[in-house]
């Protein structure tokens, strides 16, 4: 069994309040028509007694003349729906129309609008002061059949409204969750590694920060897929020199003597010490907002240099300082820039050191083939951008986040044709 959907919740509270109102309106309008009906007959009998009394007295039946008058009186063929009798003080009929019963309606003189023999709506008006009283009457069915009728007429025409409004909001339900399904199908085809696919706003507020909301969790989780791409290549590059080493030590323990085992052993174990720190580092870089846990200890390039292996590569300490860096992370950034130095057939690299303000900046110079400028200009935009994809080469887009983990940034001077080679600077803000 699924869930709920917003759109028949929707769409139930619609024909509920569609309903309701409906149900409502029929009620109120049917008391509202009975009064209103009750009360217009009520007056109609009124005002047919004050006519019926107006002839009455012009024909001089309010005194008791005797006319020729037959008792009923005549009249055409017709569907009479109110009758009057002239009744006198014994509660005899005198005169009635044609279609009056024959028994007076009240057999004592009353006077006003009430009901009688269950059937007849009266209104009785005294015709003279010995007691005799003009009756005009209503038969009740007329009158039922006349609310009926009214009734009906407006049972109808709310029953109409009522459904017409219930299909007009099943109608608007559904127009207004199309927004939705469109930003569903959209959310389905996000990747956030392809910005191009990311929501749209749509024409609603609702949806627009539905899709803000998943376009800046699609960043966050774009952010982390590149930090995990990364920390994948980056682990893979910085580890393959000591596991390199590691295998030449194993290697050489098996050729040597027994009794230079255990130097090699201990070379070997100094090297998967350094290994553990190495990886340590590596994921204190990479794991969001975590860079406050890396360790910060005095340093110094005279001090972190001998640990990198340098394949060739003649490195000089031309300016050296003490300042605060994690020094596993600071050996893997140098060690990363040197090796790009050799694969640009650098031969010399020189290092410089300098406090600035809390921090210090870390120059490396080498004497390699360079940079064209539109790569210059390339590298630099995606260090500005915070680009940790293909935008940087592995070794300075290592470096640059060393930099980054220490509260600053990674720097390229911008080459000049006179001068060869390359130049970086590890700007540190422990």
């Amino acid at each position: 069994m699924g869930l709920p959907t917003l759109r028949g919740e929707l769409t139930r509270l619609a024909t509920l309040i569609g309903m309701g109102w409906l149900l409502l309106l029929a009620l109120t309008v049917s008391w509202a028509v009975k009064h209103e009906i009750d009360d217009l007959m009520d007056e109609t009998l009124r005002e047919a007694s004050e006519v019926m009394f107006g002839v009455l007295t012009a024909a001089q039946l309010t005194h008791g003349e005797t006319l020729a008058l037959p008792e009923v009186l005549p009249a055409p063929a017709h569907d009479e729906r109110m009758v009057w009798q002239i009744v006198d003080a014994q509660g005899r009929v005198e005169r009635r129309s044609h279609k009056a019963p024959a028994a007076a309606l009240s057999t004592r003189s009353a006077v006003g609008l009430f009901d009688a023999a269950g059937q007849w709506r009266v209104h009785g008006m005294r015709l003279s002061p010995q007691g005799r009283t003009l009756y005009v009457a209503q038969v009740g069915r007329a009158r039922v059949q006349s609310h009926y009728e009214a009734i009906g007429t407006v049972l109808l025409a709310a029953l109409t409204v009522g459904l017409a409004w219930v299909v007009l909001l099943r109608r608007r339900v559904d127009r207004a969750m199309h927004p939705l399904e469109h930003l569903a199908r959209q959310i389905e085809a996000y990747d956030p590694q392809r910005p191009a696919t990311e929501p749209d706003p749509g024409q609603r507020a609702e949806t627009a920060a539905i899709s803000q909301a998943v376009i800046a969790l699609g960043r966050r989780l774009g952010r982390r897929i590149e930090l995990e791409q990364a920390f994948a290549a980056c682990a893979a590059h910085s580890l393959r020199t000591p596991l390199a080493g590691m295998d030449a030590q194993l290697a050489l323990a098996l050729r040597e003597p027994p009794a230079n085992l255990p130097q090699r052993l201990a070379r070997v174990r100094g090297a998967l010490t350094r290994l553990t720190q190495v990886v340590q580092s590596l994921l204190a870089l990479f794991r969001a907002g975590e860079a406050q846990r890396l360790t910060l200890r005095p340093c110094s390039l005279h001090e972190l240099v001998p640990e990198i292996p340098l394949h060739g590569l003649q490195v000089t300490v031309e300016a050296d300082a003490n300042f605060d860096a994690d020094p596993n992370l600071l050996t893997i950034a140098l060690l990363n820039l040197l090796d790009n130095a050799s694969r640009f057939e650098a031969r010399q690299v020189r290092l410089f050191a300098a406090q600035q303000g809390r921090g210090a900046v870390i120059r490396v110079e080498d004497d390699g083939r360079g940079i064209t400028p539109t790569r210059w200009a390339e590298v630099c935009r995606a260090l500005a951008e915070g680009d940790v994809g293909p935008g940087l080469g592995l070794g300075l887009r290592l470096a640059s986040l060393v930099a980054q983990a220490h509260g600053g940034s990674l720097h390229l001077p911008e080459p000049r044709p006179e001068v060869p080679g390359f130049a970086v600077e590890l700007r540190l803000w422990a």
